[in-house]
């Protein structure tokens, strides 16, 4: 068994890979097809081992996602709290769900994140008039079996719950 400390660094070390996986530079005919990789890493670390990851992570990992983006800083760390409240609520449902239903449930989350993002960008006047911002739900949705499978892995081979 995988003791607190180690656990908490192996956590730590995936969501830097999602924070990498968020940054990488896309053709721009696929820059609405990048899923919401930090907000599927959380999401899963959330319903897997919730009296280790909750809010806290989330606020820290949207302000490093905010720094990394260069956006509104505290949009991604509001953004990411609120779903893993979200998550936090959903985690014994979501635990029960075959990975399809699990996938709704992300594209609903991811949609509800995309919406949030596009209201405060229409606050500060940086928006499109284009639906496009919604297509990271459904490629979230889409991404989340193979996200679920790889950290499951994770978690099983070092005994994280």
């Amino acid at each position: 068994m995988a003791d607190a400390r180690g656990g908490t660094l192996i956590i730590f070390g995936t969501f830097i890979i999602s924070l990498f996986l968020s940054q990488l530079p896309l053709p721009d005919i696929l820059r609405w097809a990048r899923p919401e990789w930090v907000l599927l890493f959380l999401v899963f670390w959330v319903i897997r081992a919730p009296l280790r990851v909750g809010l806290g992570y989330a606020f820290v990992l949207g302000l490093l996602l905010d720094l990394a983006q260069g956006g509104v800083l505290g949009l991604n760390a509001l953004s990411l709290t609120l779903l893993a409240f979200l998550a936090q609520l959903l985690y014994r449902r979501m635990r029960m769900f075959p990975l399809g239903q699990q996938g709704i449930v992300i594209m609903l989350l991811v949609g509800l994140n995309q919406l949030l993002h596009y209201w405060m960008q229409g606050l500060t006047g940086t928006h499109g008039d284009s639906l496009l911002f919604l297509l990271p739900a459904l490629f979230s949705g889409l991404f989340w079996p193979v996200v679920f499978l790889f950290l499951q892995r994770i978690a099983r081979t070092f005994d994280l719950s």
